[in-house]
């Protein structure tokens, strides 16, 4: 039998404490489901972390299918998500330290990335845990649609039915929006 490529590494959280250890960083290949995330197919891709001392750049890809319900017709569809994407997130609680900006920052012997205060949203505590399965989880979720469409032909809303009972409605869901019609 052969192997669909390298070993997947479990996405289990890492201190970054010990991150910032590492060299070269984390990487990690991903090809398991999520357990946020209820999707047909395993998650696979691939993730990498690199402590810069004042930041944790990140840089992933990752695809799977879901099954979603149609807004319209209420029919169940599968989607595929997949996200590419690289981000820095600013380690410690502020954007500034000491009233310093980034840019000055300096921890030791590490290298520490020139950045805008402004533009970082997002921090972690530096001594706490990254957690890749969640990270992976948030890119994916950001990928979900907003009014979810099984596509152009979906039929829309079932209000009528058929036979012995045309007033009846074949959807339970749609009973308020039948009472609408005239």
């Amino acid at each position: 039998m052969a192997s669909e490529g390298p070993a997947a590494d479990p996405l289990l959280p890492i201190p970054l404490q010990e991150l910032k250890l590492l060299e070269n960083g984390k990487e990690w290949q991903i090809h398991q489901p999520l357990n946020e995330l209820s999707s047909l197919t395993p998650v696979r891709g691939s993730l990498r972390a690199v402590h810069r001392g004042n930041v944790l750049e990140l840089e992933g890809e990752a695809r799977t299918i879901v099954t979603l319900c149609c807004d319209r017709c209420l029919q169940q569809f599968n989607h595929p998500l997949s996200f590419e994407t690289r981000e820095v997130l600013w380690l410690g609680e502020q954007a500034r330290v000491d009233g310093i900006a980034p840019e000055t920052v300096l921890e030791g012997d590490l290298e520490v990335l020139e950045l805008d205060a402004d533009a970082l949203t997002e921090s972690l505590d530096p001594s706490a845990d990254f957690d890749p399965e969640h990270w992976v989880f948030e890119q994916l979720n950001l990928q979900l649609p907003v009014v979810n469409r099984c596509g152009e032909g979906c039929p829309g809303p079932n209000l009528q039915g058929t036979g012995s009972d045309p007033d009846a409605v074949i959807d339970p869901r749609w009973a308020a929006l039948k009472k609408l019609q005239p």
